[in-house]
């Protein structure tokens, strides 16, 4: 998740920095955050990279921030705006640029906060993850990257796209970390699938993207092959 903030005063990036750190912490979200004070910098920084969010001051000193959207949305029809402002004059060229939301400054975190629900309720990559505790350190493992997790011998394995993570702790004191995530199935006790990482359903298997079978239990099959499809119709179509 790649985020910019755009604004000519450094306190007030230093200020949404910090509550975007917060927000991250709080909402276990991952976020690489960009800082630019001067818009010429932002837009060089334009050519080589897409942001997905940019939270962007409407009065700047060179470029006002309604000419910067026209810009973004130019070259990236996709990445979402968040306006700060000092004064709320401006709110009708923010909804003409179709910016998510817009703060008036000095705004609270909570304000904040609400801006980026809503900015996680229409971006459908917003990027998450969870916490677990490997040997004597936390590693934090982005829920995109999982594609399956089983347990073995008292400890949760955390299948990922690059290694696996082994956490010494009860499944059913894990499995709710998972919860909020619709694209994970129960195949068996003791393991659960990342269904954006299934190739396709072969008699008693899942196969994933990388060639690893995942069995599905017996008495369980009709449901969760049932669970499978209503996901992947509703994949398909939405056009994803």
């Amino acid at each position: 998740m790649y985020v910019a903030i755009v604004d000519d005063s450094l306190l007030d990036i230093e200020y949404l920095y910090e509550n975007i750190c917060r927000y991250c912490n709080e909402h276990k979200a991952h976020m690489q955050i960009d800082r630019f004070e001067d818009e010429h910098d932002f837009l060089n920084s334009l050519k080589t990279k897409a942001y997905d969010l940019v939270i962007l001051d409407i009065y700047m000193n060179r470029i006002n921030g309604d000419k910067l959207a026209q810009l973004i949305r130019e070259k990236y029809p996709k990445s979402q705006i968040i306006f700060t402002t000092a004064s709320k004059e401006y709110a009708v060229k923010a909804f003409k640029v179709r910016a998510l939301d817009y703060l008036v400054k000095p705004y609270k975190y909570e304000e904040l906060e609400s801006a980026l629900d809503h900015f996680e309720e229409v971006y459908d990559k917003f990027i998450h993850y969870i916490e677990l505790k490997e040997g004597r350190q936390y590693t934090r493992i982005l829920i995109g990257d999982i594609m399956y997790v089983d347990y073995h011998n008292h400890y949760i394995q955390v299948h990922t796209t690059s290694n696996v993570v082994r956490s010494y702790m009860p499944f059913d004191k894990f499995s709710p970390m998972l919860k909020p995530y619709r694209q994970f199935l129960w195949c068996y006790r003791n393991c659960m699938v990342n269904m954006d990482y299934i190739d396709f359903l072969e008699d008693k298997d899942f196969v994933l993207t990388d060639g690893k079978r995942i069995p599905i239990s017996r008495a369980m099959h009709n449901e969760v092959t049932q669970t499978y499809a209503n996901y992947m119709f509703e994949y398909v179509s939405k056009g994803s």
